[in-house]
């Protein structure tokens, strides 16, 4: 299930799952400067268009035949305004040019007169105003028996003007007629849309197709270049952006994600690293997997091609994926996740940019990144595996940094040309990925595994300072409980360490296995004060077991009180499986009749883990050997051996993965822990009275 979700949540990242649009779009200017990917000639749907589009606007528009009523019309206002003018002029109460022309503005007619015409026409004299009537009258007729289409009328005027038999007169007179001639000359043709349109189409159809030509490596859009529809179409020609549903890239992004996995997936199902939680342990390690290669995907195409040898890729934090996997899982998943992943996101660079082909600017780029992602998530896994401090993560971003450093620099000694320089922007680059991947590293790793109850190193340490609020009532209120807990502890973490279980989870589960004993800890001899009656000599056997095996769920609800991880809960009541009250069994069974055993049993479970195994036998192998009377070397062994064989044949070690070859190196450690503990020591002879007589002097 886990390698299906990395394989779906992988694939996200690379398929295109949608019909493909355009990573540039017209209108934009261009990232960076863009290259041909293939060979390419073909035919330009944007240039040819923007031919045959100009072949048409070079076309004249077909005109219809002049309408003679605009002709009619124009000279018939054109006589009005002429004899309003006459009167004007002729009326003996306007003494001055300015009187009059105040008049001639208030005509109705005056309106196509512009302020020059108008005041042109007050300045002439007599004879001058006669020439013009006559001239002005003759010209516009002229000039409107032509066609006339709109935008014409300067040029139509002027035309006129120009010609000989029309250039005679005077200044004020020439000024007269051109600009009367602009107010009523209109245009008096109009434009044959359907013959238009068919000269146009003919044009267009003239026009050949546009062929171009690109080969590969030639320059397309410079960067920060406009880009037109004619660029965007040579992009997409030459294979730098694409558009459509890709069903090779699609299947192969699908390959690539499914491979990665089934890597995962083939790791855990055969070696089983998470015995503890695993689901949430390995939703944390995917949710972190699949946020690395998101940044990838995200970030490569930002920071791709190199053309300036920044190596600002190498600044991103891919290590710390590999840095948590080794955190909440073991060194050697970890070591798969940083080799999965490393490859995964160099095939997320070279497979899926924002621009084809505009990824890597050397053929050893996809090599060097996937190199150097790798390195570094190896290093970083190496340096926290079985980290018990926070400050091994600062290491882990220095060793990340350090691996990127040394990959990177091998591929600069490797390349040509190479430039000094690179070497600055490579140690910022390993720097910056290394020590945010230690820092990001840290960070998650607090807050996931508190916000997801996931039992980690770090919390193991806490739960075995002494200065526990649990452990120090242990110490307070049942102090034999509390030193035998310490020696449980010492003998379950070396035998663990031993065959390579978690020697830290053993000696915290060690620490707290009997912390229900706090709930009556003077019904249990080794809290007991010797010499005082004990509270179990005035009950029956029944009601002491019944005493005895509360102190599981006594503890459980302890446990659950402080808060203590379920990891550690679990040793509360697998240390004692379903094996009975012994003691208070036997004792029974002295005083006569059928005795069942239901009663003096613990409810179990019996161990479900190697560690809590352990601890089953160390509490026992403890327990005897502190109440026995031999503590020599061969009854330390028999002992041992002793309490081992009596587990095997009650089946209490049926339900955990411990080898017989796993006991044997158990029972070993027990044996030389339980002797160094117990070796005898030389009896000091007494003082004799020379000596006590120096004693009392001093």
């Amino acid at each position: 299930m886990f390698g299906l979700l990395v394989a779906g949540a992988a694939a996200l990242l690379v398929v295109p799952f949608a019909p493909a649009g355009d990573s540039v779009r017209e209108g934009e200017r261009a990232p960076r400067t863009l290259q041909a990917v293939n060979d390419a000639q073909y035919e330009s749907a944007v240039l040819t268009q923007a031919a045959r589009d100009e072949a048409a606007r070079q076309v004249e528009a077909v005109l219809l035949p002049p309408d003679p009523a605009v002709r009619v019309a124009q000279l018939d206002r054109l006589e009005k305004l002429l004899e309003q003018v006459g009167v004007i002029r002729q009326r003996p109460d306007l003494v001055n040019a300015q009187q009059k022309l105040a008049e001639l503005n208030n005509l109705p007619n005056a309106a196509d007169l512009n302020p020059t015409a108008r005041s042109a026409i007050v300045a002439l004299d007599r004879v001058a105003f006669e020439s013009f009537q006559q001239r002005v009258r003759t010209l516009l007729g002229e000039i409107l028996q032509k066609p006339v289409a709109r935008g014409q009328v300067d040029t139509l005027v002027a035309q006129a003007l120009a010609q000989p038999e029309n250039a005679g007169g005077s200044a004020t007179e020439i000024t007269a007629l051109r600009e009367t001639l602009r107010g009523f000359v209109a245009p008096n043709v109009s434009v044959d849309e359907q013959a238009t349109a068919r000269k146009r189409d003919d044009a267009r159809a003239h026009v050949s197709p546009v062929i171009a030509t690109y080969t590969r490596g030639q320059v397309i859009a410079s960067e920060g270049q406009l880009l037109d529809a004619a660029t965007i179409e040579a992009l997409r020609a030459t294979g730098v952006i694409g558009s459509g549903f890709d069903y090779y890239r699609a299947a192969g992004g699908g390959l690539f994600a499914l491979g990665l996995g089934l890597l995962l997936a083939a790791y855990l199902f055969v070696f089983q690293p998470l015995p503890d939680r695993a689901g949430r342990r390995l939703a944390l390690v995917g949710a972190v997997i699949f946020a690395t290669l998101a940044v990838v995907r995200l970030g490569v195409p930002q920071l791709l091609p190199d053309t300036d040898h920044r190596y600002l890729v190498f600044a991103l934090p891919v290590a710390v994926a590999a840095i948590l996997a080794a955190s909440f899982a073991d060194l050697p998943f970890a070591v798969v996740v940083a080799a999965g992943g490393g490859l995964f996101g160099a095939f997320i660079a070279a497979a899926v940019p924002d621009l084809a082909g505009s990824s890597f600017t050397g053929t050893t780029q996809a090599l060097q990144l996937g190199t150097a992602y790798a390195a570094g998530g190896l290093a970083g896994a190496l340096a926290v595996a079985r980290a018990e401090r926070l400050a091994r993560y600062l290491v882990a971003g220095v060793a990340v940094a350090l691996a990127t450093g040394l990959v990177l620099g091998a591929f600069w000694l490797i390349s040509t040309p190479r430039a000094n320089e690179s070497l600055g922007w490579i140690a910022l680059s390993a720097g910056v990925g290394g020590i945010t991947a230690g820092v990001l590293g840290a960070g998650l790793f607090v807050v996931l595994s508190f916000s997801f109850g996931v039992t980690t190193r770090l919390h193991l340490m806490e739960l075995t300072q002494g200065g526990h609020p649990l452990l120090r009532r242990l110490q307070d209120e049942a102090p034999g409980t509390y030193h035998h807990s310490m020696m449980v502890g010492a003998l379950a973490e070396r035998a663990a360490d031993g065959i390579g279980a978690d020697g830290l989870l053993a000696r915290a589960g060690a620490y707290y296995h009997d912390a229900g004993k706090l709930a009556r800890p003077r019904y249990y001899i080794e809290n007991m004060i010797e010499g005082d009656a004990s509270p179990h000599d005035g009950l029956p056997p029944e009601e002491s077991a019944a005493i005895i095996r509360e102190h599981v769920a006594a503890g459980l609800e302890i446990a659950a009180r402080y808060r203590l991880p379920a990891a550690i809960r679990d040793f509360i009541p697998q240390h004692h499986g379903t094996r009975l009250v012994t003691y208070f069994y036997r004792r029974a069974v002295q005083h006569g009749g059928g005795v069942e055993a239901g009663p003096f049993r613990y409810a179990g479970p019996r161990p479900q883990s190697r560690e809590t195994a352990i601890v089953m036998l160390a509490d026992s192998c403890e327990a005897i050997g502190r109440a026995g009377a031999d503590k020599s070397g061969a009854g330390i062994d028999d002992l041992v051996d002793g309490v081992f064989a009596e587990r095997l044949a009650e089946g209490q070690l049926d339900d955990c993965d411990l080898t017989m070859r796993e006991l044997q190196a158990v029972a070993a450690s027990f044996k030389a822990t339980l002797k160094a503990v117990y070796h005898p020591r030389i009896a000091y002879p007494q003082p004799g009275p020379e000596e006590l007589a120096r004693l009392a002097q001093s």
